[in-house]
């Protein structure tokens, strides 16, 4: 059965995905998608599919949110790094229409044609390139996807979580920010994988309850091997990648040689119950080049957009590759385009052009709803609940609506410094008084 959000829940969950943009550092330049579906989450339609969602209205039938974006290349090249830039990424907002984008962050030892190295061998550029890309999506209010782009992530476990730890105590409390654990395993056990995840899920989960995303056997085309045995996360909120290269793989049936399609994979998992997100996929073969074909393109289109799955498109860049958007005479502040980037663009024209604000913007410190006593008043500071006047219940919830505890007689101070860090909602009741709270545990 789907879960439903009660009413308070529902305008508390809308409320999250803005409420704590008064309180962050970057602000928005516009309203773009970040205000209007608010944090990603998972959950499952009415028929139990896996479907991504939005805080700002919860889990529930048509509230599925599908965005769709670029992945830049690996940050290693010139030709790819000339865009991991503030302006490369209002570019693509601009010109693009895209409302995600992905940092494909190099993880290890890489040194390609003298230009930059991985995160192994230098990884102050290498965070710095982050971090640009990470304020400049949350600047263009897009999402954007912080990616440890390795096929041997489970051999860095230690750089990793390191990695994710700065990550997350800098921008976990951004909507905007999704966690990508491991680009694309080669043919790796799901257990090393699991056990890999596992670990990094618990650093992350100590600074942010944001959407993580988790990359499956063989190059991400296996998502359903995690059914019932998934990567363990308190907070509920993990996504299992699907990547697939038009050209190369197919999105119904079997192949020829008797394996299953990659598309028939994801299907499994998302019908378990799964979300599954297209952090990147192709329009040509799965080593990055060929001519797009114009059918299989889109048959994968008609596939993703049934299933209402994210994705981001590899890659926003003037590598030399048939897959590649930028022709190479392109620029951070000028974009001519491959036959590829235009069927891409063609893709991105049907996102929306304007977006509107969560209804309930209240800001931090208002109430959802709130019928009160002139004498009563509720604050939360310190990670705790301040209520003076009248002794009152509370009831604090997830951001899925689940009630977490019920204290009855409160008054004074109530300590909330025993729950995970994350986005709450509370509701303080008496005998005249009704008010939820949203607030925030970092």
């Amino acid at each position: 059965m789907m879960k439903h959000l009660s009413k308070i829940a529902l305008l508390s969950a809308m409320a999250l995905g803005s409420t704590f943009a008064l309180a962050q550092d970057i602000t928005p330049t516009r309203v773009g998608p970040v205000s209007q579906y608010g944090q990603l989450m998972t959950g499952k339609n009415s028929q139990g599919q896996g479907r991504i969602y939005g805080s700002c209205e919860g889990v529930k039938d048509g509230a599925e949110v599908q965005v769709r974006g670029m992945s830049l290349y690996w940050s290693l090249m010139p030709q790819a790094v000339e865009f991991w830039s503030e302006e490369g990424v209002s570019t693509m907002v601009n010109d693009m229409n895209i409302q995600i984008v992905r940092a494909a962050m190099a993880t290890g030892n890489e040194d390609w044609n003298n230009g930059y190295q991985g995160y192994g061998s230098d990884p102050n550029t290498q965070m710095n390139l982050m971090k640009t890309v990470v304020e400049a999506a949350i600047k263009n209010d897009i999402y954007v996807i912080i990616d440890w782009h390795s096929h041997n992530a489970n051999e860095q476990t230690e750089a990793s979580k390191n990695f994710f730890k700065q990550m997350a105590q800098t921008y976990g409390k951004y909507d905007n920010v999704i966690f990508e654990l491991f680009n694309e395993p080669t043919d790796i056990a799901w257990g090393t994988i699991k056990n890999y995840a596992d670990q990094v899920v618990s650093v992350i989960r100590e600074y942010s309850d944001n959407l993580i995303l988790v990359g499956t056997p063989k190059w991400d085309q296996n998502p359903q091997v995690a059914i019932g045995n998934e990567v363990n996360d308190p907070k509920k909120n993990t996504a299992y990648t699907l990547h697939y290269y038009a050209n190369s793989h197919c999105w119904s049936g079997t192949y020829d040689w008797g394996g299953t399609c990659e598309g028939t994979n994801g299907e499994q998992a998302i019908n378990a119950g799964l979300s599954v997100f297209v952090s990147e996929w192709g329009t040509g073969t799965a080593d990055g080049g060929g001519t797009p074909d114009q059918g299989r393109n889109q048959s994968w289109q008609e596939y993703i957009n049934k299933h209402k799955l994210s994705w981001a498109n590899w890659s926003a860049s003037k590598i030399s590759e048939g897959t590649a958007a930028f022709e190479g005479s392109s620029t951070k502040n000028s974009l001519q385009y491959t036959a590829s980037g235009n069927l891409v663009k063609g893709y991105l024209a049907t996102n929306p052009t304007s977006y509107t604000k969560c209804a309930a913007n209240n800001g931090n410190e208002t109430p959802i709803f709130v019928k009160t006593d002139l004498n009563f008043n509720v604050t939360f500071s310190g990670n705790a609940l301040h209520i003076a006047g009248a002794p009152m219940t509370v009831e604090i919830y997830s951001l899925k609506g689940d009630k977490l505890m019920a204290i009855d007689n409160v008054s004074g101070t109530l300590s909330l410094a025993k729950l995970p860090v994350g986005k709450y909602f509370a509701r303080i009741h008496g005998k005249s008084t009704n008010m939820v709270r949203a607030f925030q545990i970092k």
